[in-house]
């Protein structure tokens, strides 16, 4: 790999590390994974560091040559705090024993969700456009929001957690501690909940019911598969949770005005039976000024944050800014 300019990318998931090599022009040079560990002591991180190491050592690149590394985990990470609730993991004992065995200065660190907002800003749905608010919806809701081609993160690193705006005052209990958050009804989660309880509802008649039922809590597949059979509670939950998702995005980019609205994570694969809803939703409780903001899956999938997090090294690599900021505009962009 000689003569190409090298930036490692590591996506820190709930239940799976990606680690990627992404050139300058954000081309995937090369991508492992492996399941999530909780990293709590010495040793475990620097045997973590170490397979990260030999990975990139295996693809026939020095450490000396890798131009910068990012780290993208599922949480905040503000200063020196951090608050990753789905993951155990020593972050400041994990990022020192990275940058050993890397022999890097420094690891660039961003959340997950903001990661992979970069990384469809720079080669996915949002290439060629100036800002983008993502949607990663799964078991949780998570946002990561890029503005005139900067992360926002925020005062405290929470920027973007549009999860957990009120969509019903006094609802449902969130894991954050309130109550009526948008993750309790728009996730999958929320979705196979609203599934469940929809079963208790006067209105829909039972004999349509289909045989489908979710094997778990998370199990917002079954939903969708429920709905191809025109099941009413599948269908009710669909809009319920399309119909929410839409009023808080409106309330977002009244606040934020993205040039786009991607949607990605795991419920992007069922986006053929909500899409529509959730457009139409939006732009019923939107300002008038914003529309016209398309709504679209992301298209980068599993690769958003690895890419994403070498974009963000690259962005934070002193060198890499001069050279964007002042030999040549369009760098990267």
């Amino acid at each position: 790999m000689d003569n190409v300019k090298l930036y490692l990318g590591i996506d820190y998931g709930g239940n799976a590390v990606k680690v990627g090599l992404v050139d300058g022009f954000g081309q995937l040079a090369g991508r492992t994974s492996r399941p999530t560990a909780h990293l709590e002591d010495k040793v475990a991180c620097r045997a973590f560091a170490a397979e990260i190491a030999d990975y990139v050592h295996g693809m026939g690149v020095y450490s000396s040559e890798l131009q910068g590394v990012g780290l993208a985990i599922p949480g905040i990470a503000k200063g020196e705090g951090f608050l990753t609730p789905n993951v155990r993991t020593d972050w400041p004992l994990l990022i020192d024993s990275l940058a050993r065995a890397l022999g890097k200065d420094g690891i660039a660190v961003i959340n997950d969700a903001n990661a992979a907002a970069l990384g469809e800003l720079w080669r996915g749905a949002g290439e060629n456009l100036r800002s983008v608010l993502l949607m990663t919806i799964g078991s949780g809701i998570g946002a990561g929001l890029v503005v005139d081609g900067n992360v926002v993160s925020g005062g405290h690193g929470a920027a973007g957690e549009i999860g957990h705006m009120t969509v019903v005052p006094d609802g449902r209990l969130c894991k954050c501690g309130r109550k009526g958050c948008l993750e309790r009804y728009a996730s999958a989660r929320g979705l196979v909940q609203t599934f469940q309880e929809a079963s208790e509802l006067p209105d829909l008649d039972r004999s349509c019911f289909s045989g489908i039922e979710p094997a778990h809590e998370t199990d917002a597949l079954a939903v969708f598969r429920a709905a191809g059979e025109e099941d009413p509670r599948a269908l009710y939950a669909i809009a319920d949770g399309a119909d929410k998702l839409g009023f808080a995005l409106a309330q977002a980019a009244s606040v934020i005005d993205p040039a786009i609205i991607l949607i990605g994570g795991g419920l992007s694969k069922g986006a053929d039976f909500y899409m529509d809803s959730l457009r139409g939703a939006y732009r019923r409780y939107c300002f008038a000024a914003c529309a016209a903001t398309p709504i679209q899956c992301a298209t980068l999938m599993g690769d958003a944050g690895v890419i994403g997090a070498a974009r963000y090294a690259m962005l934070e690599n002193p060198r890499d800014k001069r050279q964007r900021d002042w030999l040549d505009p369009d760098f990267g962009l």
